[in-house]
């Protein structure tokens, strides 16, 4: 699952949480606050306020009592007719999680209708990709909405009620009633069936007019096939009808450089009709952003249009004179209405990243990715590893004393029993590298709490740190430990900003069978979220999603966190801001969505974290 795959040359991935089996990384934590700031709470703790060409129509707080003042309980949004709907997130406490319905028939005014909240099972809850659309089928008629399920943090899925997608009918939107509950990919590695179907980070659906048929994809959080497409023609009976797509070994959805670019995996989608054919343009993290033709969604049909490739330096970083690799991170994107544009954005938490350097033996000079365990102290601006590293094997016995930093190897016992052992021999800094297995290249977010940096690295960087000398990627996995070793370490922290914007140029061709290309045309990024002065204290200055304009081939409109939402026009000449938001006491907005009421007047809705629904006009 998702990890922070962090240095100079090898910058990956910001956010973690811990593994969650069968070698796949996590998501990064959308939104997951640092604590040093709460929005909305006086005038500190966030940017200023600012309102340019974008007018506050109105807004309106849920009320949520799992909420503690609503801090991180709001996550997506989306809107069908007079009504929004608004999914209740896992944090401060994974309680009372699922949709909040609010009625915006008077934009003015919107209000929730509490008695028709939609729960998620218990141990479950609702975050990313929400979706309501009107079906007309033979085996169903009205409005069907849409929301993923992840498990409960601490929780372990058991039982048919976690996982996968629910799907109600919204046809009256004051009285949900549930179609299916957790349905999705429930097929295993051994070729049988598990109760529960797979968590589900985020979904799309879609109509085809071709056959007819009505199909959702789904972001599969635990399998390397991680997009799994599902006919829901009866939303009552879904039918697995592919779980076989996964991109980077399908369609060679990778890169070989910058080396960071190594959490490769399915995020968020978009369905498209674009002539004859239905065109997926997917997100895959550091695989970049993917178009493919799922006009036939089964297996060996589905095939690859276009993908782009990050560029071998960070060219916000580069900008302002950092020669630094990119994060990566593809999060979220959307095609322009004429197909010939795209706006992508990558997310990233972390506006610093890990540098780790061997710094002697015949190694010396090498860089390696260094994953920190969430919950030990953190490798920042104030606190740097450095020195000889002392190899004390797979640290699951008690040890002799020792000072400075422990290098473990992994395997025997859990992540907390080494970082137990190695902090009560005396040791002040613990790295873990992978142990001799066929996945020996791969990271691992480690599951462990304490008060001294633990971080996670690969068979090939701890060979290095051991000074095994001629090792390489490719014999790493196939080369025996040695009993003793250990060279010069530093591992630091360099600032690197927060995520930001990427626009494409794009070639969609309307013909099935044919390709096309995604060509970058320019970035964009928030001032303050490239300025090491706005690093912390001022939340989250990454943006997480875009909305384009359905009108207009060349304005969109972003949420940017505690940036706020921003607007920008976009074209062959690049991207440039024209509106920007800011609430007095600050905002966090996760998600962004065009509406337009039944008089045909056009808002943009943006939901924020901290509060709930904001109803917006633009002005530019």
């Amino acid at each position: 699952m998702a990890i922070l795959t962090l240095s100079l040359a090898t910058a990956g991935s910001s956010g973690a949480h811990p593994d969650h089996g069968g070698g796949r990384e996590d998501f990064p934590g959308e939104g997951v606050a640092d604590g040093s700031y709460k929005q909305h709470d006086g005038d500190e703790g966030h940017l200023p306020a600012v309102s340019r060409n974008v007018t506050l129509v109105g807004k309106a707080a849920v009320t949520n009592p799992s909420g503690a003042g609503n801090t991180g309980r709001v996550a997506d949004v989306t809107a069908f007719g007079d009504y929004a709907y608004l999914t209740a997130f896992r944090e401060p406490t994974c309680e009372n999680t699922g949709v909040h319905v609010m009625d915006i028939s008077d934009p003015a005014h919107p209000a929730e209708v509490t008695s028709a909240f939609i729960p998620t099972s218990d141990g479950s809850y609702a975050g990313e990709g929400i979706q309501v659309e009107h079906i007309d089928s033979p085996l169903f008629h009205g409005d069907l909405l849409i929301h993923q399920n992840e498990t409960c943090p601490g929780e372990t899925p058991t039982g048919p009620n976690s996982g996968g997608i629910s799907l109600w009918d919204v046809t009256d939107p004051r009285s949900p009633k549930p179609l299916a509950l957790h349905t999705g990919d429930f097929t295993n590695a051994a070729g049988g069936l598990d109760p529960a179907p797979n968590q589900t980070h985020s979904m799309r659906m879609w109509t085809n007019a071709f056959d007819g048929r009505v199909y959702v994809a789904l972001v599969d959080d635990e399998e390397g096939t991680d997009v799994d497409i599902l006919d829901i023609t009866d939303p009552r009976h879904p039918v697995l009808v592919n779980d076989e797509l996964d991109l980077g070994a399908v369609f060679g959805v990778d890169q070989a450089a910058p080396s960071n670019l190594t959490s490769v995996f399915s995020h968020d989608m978009m369905i498209t009709k674009v002539g004859r054919r239905y065109v997926m343009n997917m997100n895959y993290w550091d695989g970049g952003y993917v178009l493919l033709d799922v006009t036939d969604p089964r297996p060996g049909k589905v095939s690859l249009i276009a993908e782009s490739d990050y560029a071998a330096l960070d060219e916000e970083r580069l900008a302002r004179g950092q020669e630094i690799s990119p994060e990566g991170n593809a999060h979220q994107s959307e095609l322009s209405p004429n197909r010939k544009f795209m706006i992508g954005t990558d997310e990233d938490f972390n506006p610093f990243r890990i540098v780790a350097k061997v710094d002697s033996g015949p190694h010396a000079g090498t860089e390696y990715t260094a994953t920190p365990a969430a919950d030990t102290k953190q490798i920042d601006e104030n606190t740097t590893v450095s020195g000889a590293v002392t190899y004390v094997g797979d640290a699951c016995a008690p040890l002799p004393a020792g000072t400075g930093t422990a290098l473990v190897e992994r395997g025997t016992c859990t992540f907390q029993a080494k970082l137990d052992a190695i902090i009560a021999a005396g040791y002040t800094a613990g790295i873990v590298f992978q142990n001799h297995r066929d996945d020996c290249l791969s990271q691992v977010s480690m599951a462990a709490a304490g008060p001294i940096p633990f971080v996670f690295a690969n068979r090939f960087a701890g060979l290095r740190l051991l000074g095994v000398p001629g090792v390489t990627e490719a014999t790493a996995c196939a080369t025996t430990t040695p009993a003793t070793g250990g060279e010069s370490t530093t591992i630091k922290s360099v600032f690197d900003g927060w995520g930001y914007v990427r626009l494409f140029g794009t070639d969609v061709p309307s013909k099935p069978g044919t390709t096309g290309s995604i060509r970058q045309i320019d970035t964009y990024a928030v001032s303050e979220s490239q300025d090491s002065a706005y690093a912390s204290g001022f939340g989250d200055l990454s943006v997480h999603e875009v909305a384009m304009d359905p009108e207009n081939s060349n304005t969109a409109y972003l949420s940017y966190y505690a940036a706020g939402l921003r607007v920008v026009k976009y074209g062959r000449n690049g991207i440039q801001e024209v509106g920007a938001f800011i609430d007095e006491g600050g905002n966090n907005f996760w998600g962004v969505e065009v509406w337009k009421d039944e008089t045909g007047e056009k808002y943009v809705l943006a939901s924020d974290r901290d509060h709930g629904l904001y109803v917006f006009h633009i002005d530019c």
